[in-house]
């Protein structure tokens, strides 16, 4: 790690261990995060520090990149790279309507115009017998660039597709004081994939080892009487595109953030990978060629994994038709 994210994570440990009100730290980390993102050498360093790790770039692929940047037992700072659709539509959202059980979450766009989002209040059952659900707006706007947002514990919200790439830096942690990495270990659910949710912090269901009867229901989609609660959350989890998609993205967003320098990096770890399928590699390497000669590489979201799925992909008139 560096020096220079060494001495911001030195910031943050800081805060969590002197602020045991775990709203209050993410308020104090808001300015933090605001800061980050007026140095314009971090990205770089971010992107360096995962590329250079000869396991991530060839990787399964979800359609937002997660780059973390550190973490320590009490909270995960990450970056994620939210990549448009190649419609360039922004009508559509990009995951379901879903909260985080007891986990809090602040954010703030770093980089690209960020995406539209929408907050809601806790989700109300409107009967014990159905799976609906009722849910009072709390925000709609767009998350602009070096604004902070908080999405508190049990708040559901959902991000949609951005015009083009843009980053946001992401903070993870418990709503309690509690372990934020020992409570994900003592999770049988989330145990078995602790890499990818370090990693992508895709995966938020805290399930049976809490009390409350919420978190049966962590994921919601719109529908003409209101909102319908999911209680598996296989059948909205993003399943992994093919590496070569991710490798497209990737040269994406080095290219928008004016880093293909990192390109080596990548061409690099690509070649030295001796599990990846030969024609795969191939045409990543084909990729960076086409990148290299200055040809504008578009990002690619997976088809059939990624998008086009009623429960997942939804418009801004289905979800306030809801409400």
């Amino acid at each position: 790690m560096t020096g220079k994210l060494d001495t911001y994570k030195l910031e943050f440990n800081k805060v969590f261990k002197f602020e045991n009100d775990r709203a209050k730290a993410h308020e104090i980390c808001a300015k933090l995060l605001e800061n980050l993102t007026q140095d314009a050498a971090l990205l770089k360093i971010v992107l360096m520090h995962n590329l250079s790790n000869k396991d991530f770039l060839c990787q399964g692929h979800y359609p937002v990149l997660a780059f973390p940047i550190f973490s320590n037992v009490d909270y995960e700072l990450i970056a994620n790279i939210w990549l448009p659709l190649q419609s360039k539509s922004t009508d559509y959202s990009t995951k379901q309507i879903h909260h985080h059980g007891p986990m809090l979450m602040t954010t703030v766009t770093s980089f690209g115009p960020g995406y539209f989002h929408y907050l809601f209040k806790k989700p109300e059952r409107i009967s014990p017998d159905t799976d609906l659900f009722s849910m009072k707006l709390l925000e709609a706007k767009q998350h602009r660039p070096s604004n902070s947002l908080f999405v508190d514990q049990y708040l559901a919200h959902v991000p949609m597709y951005p015009e083009k790439l843009s980053i946001t830096f992401a903070l993870w942690s418990d709503s309690k004081p509690t372990k934020f990495l020992s409570r994900i270990k003592k999770i049988p659910t989330l145990q078995k994939r602790a890499d990818t949710l370090r990693k992508t912090m895709k995966s938020m269901g805290m399930g049976k080892a809490l009390d409350l009867k919420l978190e049966d229901y962590l994921d919601y989609h719109p529908s003409p009487n209101g909102f319908i609660g999911i209680k598996n959350r296989d059948e909205v989890e993003f399943k992994r595109g093919p590496i070569r998609d991710r490798v497209q993205s990737i040269i994406h967003l080095l290219q928008e953030t004016s880093n293909e320098d990192l390109i080596d990096i990548c061409q690099d770890n690509l070649e030295s990978n001796k599990s990846m399928e030969h024609n795969e590699k191939l045409e990543c390497l084909k990729l960076m060629s086409r990148a290299r000669k200055g040809e504008e590489i578009a990002p690619k979201i997976s088809e059939k994994l990624h998008f086009g799925f009623e429960k997942a992909n939804f418009t801004h008139e289905q979800i306030k038709a809801s409400l």
